[in-house]
């Protein structure tokens, strides 16, 4: 398999891949958490010092009925004050996931076009702590563990989202 460069460190590309799928998954659950709902679709791009997260969808319902009636610049100054917010959790995942700490943050959106950016300026080098072979590992198992309880987190929702469905109507046939 050809060796790809992350970070200053040589890595596998399955490696690369996962490590990359972890910092999906981790802004992702941290949008869920704190904005009430989480996008639909994350990609994280990760070259030299720069890491960058394009979300899509996640508008929550409230901020989608605000758009379709012309508050753009509000939801955009809200969206702004949660980004700030919650900076300080979305530094310390991708600093716990990549070893290395973040220099700076910054947030873009785009309501119209239902995309965010979570945009991460990266130290040049990792700590002199890291360990990339004990911690990559130990950092992948987290990120699929998280993974799996929102999984789960996401069936336990759908099956009483079905249940309600059916209790509401019992007439009509649901399904989950």
């Amino acid at each position: 398999m050809s060796e790809v460069k992350v970070d200053e460190r040589s890595t596998t590309r399955d490696e690369r891949g996962q490590v990359l799928l972890d910092l999906s998954n981790a802004v992702v659950r941290i949008h869920k958490q704190y904005y009430g709902k989480g996008p639909t679709k994350a990609r994280s791009h990760l070259t030299h010092d720069l890491l960058t997260v394009i979300l899509e969808g996640g508008y929550t319902r409230s901020e989608q009925t605000l758009l379709e009636h012309g508050h753009e610049a509000e939801v955009t100054l809200a969206r702004a004050a949660l980004q700030d917010s919650v900076e300080s959790e979305l530094r310390v995942a991708v600093e716990q996931i990549l070893g290395r700490s973040v220099r700076s943050f910054m947030s873009a959106n785009d309501p119209a076009g239902d995309l965010q950016a979570e945009i991460f300026v990266l130290a040049s080098t990792p700590p002199a702590r890291y360990d990339p072979e004990s911690d990559l590992s130990e950092r992948a198992r987290r990120a699929r563990e998280q993974h799996r309880e929102i999984l789960e987190e996401h069936r336990a929702l759908r099956a009483e989202q079905a249940q309600s469905r059916r209790a509401l109507r019992p007439d009509r046939h649901f399904e989950p």
